[in-house]
């Protein structure tokens, strides 16, 4: 009965994780192209699109998609060449069940988890945001750091992402 419940949880916890980051991938794809890359690209972009980018730094007081400075410009130059293909790929292998997306999720994971952190450091110590205006913005970057983390944790413990139901053990 013991052994039954812990494989049960485990079978719970992998389906989270593999829909969270099935998720996370999928929808970082519109995110990185409509808005992220406009720190780099904005004036080839529709005026709809910068539009929505300036709505959204002046009401959140996001100061790095507002001024882009240079580092920030080079993090999004990463995310351009590196993680936006990347993206692709990993939806694919979340997909398809491809255990070969271990290794590649655990170099994305500690990657982006690298990058987002100083992110997030100056969004904190920012000198021109209320603890409110830091603590909303903190939230949405704060994803962005924590589920690639997880998933590269989650890749370095688990030597074999994608095992089949009957072969699962705990």
């Amino acid at each position: 009965f013991h052994c039954t419940i812990l494989v049960q949880l485990r079978l719970l916890m992998n389906s989270v994780l593999y829909w969270t980051f099935l998720v996370y991938f999928i929808t970082h794809i519109p995110i990185t192209i409509c808005l992220d890359l406009q720190a780099l690209l904005g004036s080839f972009y529709p005026l709809f699109l910068r539009n929505l980018n300036s709505w959204y730094s002046s009401n959140f007081n996001d100061e790095l998609m507002a001024l882009t400075p240079v580092w920030f410009k080079t993090f999004i130059l990463l995310e351009l060449v590196f993680q936006l293909p990347f993206f692709f790929i990993a939806v694919y292998a979340f997909i398809y069940k491809r255990n070969w997306i271990r290794i590649p999720g655990i170099v994305y994971g500690t990657h982006v988890a690298t990058t987002v952190a100083p992110i997030l450091s100056s969004i904190m110590f920012s000198e021109n945001s209320t603890l409110e205006q830091k603590m909303v913005l903190f939230s949405f970057y704060f994803p962005y750091l924590f589920i690639p983390l997880i998933l590269a944790l989650y890749l370095i413990i688990v030597d074999v992402p994608f095992q089949k139901k009957d072969k699962q053990k705990v």
